[in-house]
């Protein structure tokens, strides 16, 4: 048996193979010159690409930290592509807080990034003049003060919520995905939606799809060798090409559309007051600049697609644990008709009052983060970290799974225990985490939390949760158990939501009229 090397038929092939086997040579060799944080070492020119997993990475990442980890930070390269990971609280606050000005870039992946033409999204842009633009609006509007007008929004959708849980409980997820499509369409651009099946709502979550397919870790060869952007579409191979201009125009369209329906409301003075609104009204009835109302187009389009599903994975892993923690359903529930009592539903305002609700809710936020994985970092400028180089343009990937998950910050972390963040010595708020640290914080962490606060506390106030029931009238055990992209949510899942009485479903109707 003999085998004959086959070379590219084309001039475009034949450099793609000579120049992908130089930058690997390239690569090694500065690999093996610089003292990089320790990790496992994987193989010559793969790395770890055949050990990494396709789910729950973020479990790895944590392992990998425990057998190889340096003060919660390791690192490792797929394809030649460095990664760092950060595993601890300590080591977040000392390179994001700390070293801010170097570790607050992003990496501008080839995929996802320049072939679907998103060099001015919010979540992967450098961190730069534009960029601070975008969060200076975000800032203006969401801070903790200015949230509170949209309060009345995120109220009135609370209620629209459960009737739709009282009417068709079995469809629950849906109902919860419509609330938080329903108030970022509200806020972002004064658009009320209708249904479940409202076009922008099916807009957004085709966006999330392909921003989770484009963005995933390792999948697409072209992230480690950049040089393959230039082999021609047509080219065998290239179909990667093709589904980026497909999918960048699609989410280009995400923030596209409703920002039109904003300027045409506008021109026909129907429009409602909303975040993209108020910066396209110009003092005087003049024109805004186009760099400015781009501006506002990407901002609110960041807004509709980062609270798009975020709120909504909170709440179901809520109704999830509630379920199957009927005890601290009860002492919630208890801790609301003390306070608030039968005959009103829960306003946003009073968050302050129900200290057991809100350990809930940050438990809740701890025991099922939506995003395990944090957006990756990239360093904008070479560093060193106790004794390690950690070179320029170095992924740098925030692992808050490991950190909400630690047992050296969290007694027991995998129990789900509300009275965790109770009493004298309480643990720390798993809110410095889930948000994000440093400059790249989460600018609508206000709206996020008002938002998950008002849907649990409505439903823990007008509805028992318990396990669905099988045909023998037996109790069925849920698995527990969670996707693997950008947001995280736990799998679908039935259950029963049953009405705590009469008064409560007339309250639920008179509500809404």
């Amino acid at each position: 048996m003999s085998f004959r090397l086959a070379w590219p038929d084309t001039v475009s092939g034949y450099y793609v193979v000579v120049w992908t086997a130089v930058i690997c040579i390239l690569l090694l060799v500065r690999r093996g010159r610089t003292r990089y944080p320790p990790g496992p070492k994987g193989l010559p020119l793969l790395g770890v690409a055949r050990s990494h997993p396709k789910t729950e990475y973020w479990k790895t990442y944590a392992q990998w930290g425990r057998d190889y980890g340096d003060h919660g930070l390791i690192s490792f390269h797929v394809l030649g592509r460095r990664m760092v990971v950060i595993n601890s609280r300590e080591m977040a606050e000392t390179l994001l807080d700390g070293r801010g000005a170097i570790y607050s870039d992003r990496p501008f992946p080839m995929m996802s990034g320049h072939l679907m033409n998103r060099q001015k999204s919010i979540f992967i842009m450098s961190y730069n003049s534009r960029l601070k633009s975008y969060r200076k609006l975000m800032h203006h509007d969401f801070n903790s003060r200015a949230a509170q007008k949209y309060w009345y929004v995120q109220e009135d959708e609370a209620q629209i919520l459960l009737q739709g849980l009282l009417r068709t409980p079995e469809n629950f997820l849906a109902h919860i995905d419509r609330f938080s499509g329903a108030v970022i369409m509200r806020v972002a651009f004064g658009y009320e939606v209708k249904s479940e099946r409202d076009y922008y709502l099916q807009l957004a979550q085709e966006a999330m799809r392909i921003g989770s397919t484009a963005g995933a870790p390792g999948r697409w060869l072209v992230d480690s060798f950049p040089i393959l952007r230039h082999i021609p579409n047509w080219f065998p191979g290239a179909s990667f090409k093709r589904k980026a201009v497909e999918w960048g125009n699609l989410l280009y369209n995400q923030s596209l559309k409703p920002h039109e329906y904003v300027k045409r409301s506008m021109a026909a003075g129907t429009a409602v007051p909303s975040f993209t609104s108020q910066y396209l009204a110009a003092e005087g009835g003049g024109v805004v600049t186009p760099e400015l109302e781009d501006i506002v187009l990407w901002t609110a389009g960041a807004l509709y697609s980062g609270a798009f599903d975020t709120t909504g994975s909170n709440v179901r892993a809520f109704i999830l644990v509630m379920m199957c923690h009927p005890e601290i359903q009860a002492r919630a529930q208890e801790e609301i008709d003390r306070v608030i009592g039968r005959g009103r539903l829960p306003k946003i305002s009073d968050r302050g009052s129900l200290p057991y609700v809100e350990a809930v809710i940050k438990e809740v936020l701890r025991w099922a983060s939506v995003s395990p994985i944090a957006l990756p970092h990239a360093t904008s400028a070479d560093d060193e970290v106790l004794g390690y180089k950690i070179p320029k343009g170095t992924m740098v990937i925030v692992n808050l799974w490991a950190m909400l998950h630690d047992e050296a910050v969290y007694a027991e972390p995998f129990k789900f225990d509300p009275t965790r963040f109770l009493g004298e010595k309480q643990q720390p708020d798993p809110r410095d985490v889930v948000f994000g640290r440093g400059r790249r914080s989460c600018p609508g962490q206000h709206i996020a939390e008002a938002s998950v606060f008002i849907q649990i506390a409505s439903v823990l106030a007008t509805f028992e949760i318990r396990k669905e029931l099988d045909s023998t009238g037996q109790e069925i055990e849920p698995e527990i158990a969670f996707t693997t992209a950008i947001v995280s949510s736990v799998k679908p899942f039935t259950c029963r939501l049953i009405p705590r009485g009469k008064e409560v479903e007339m309250l639920i109707e008179e509500g809404l009229e």
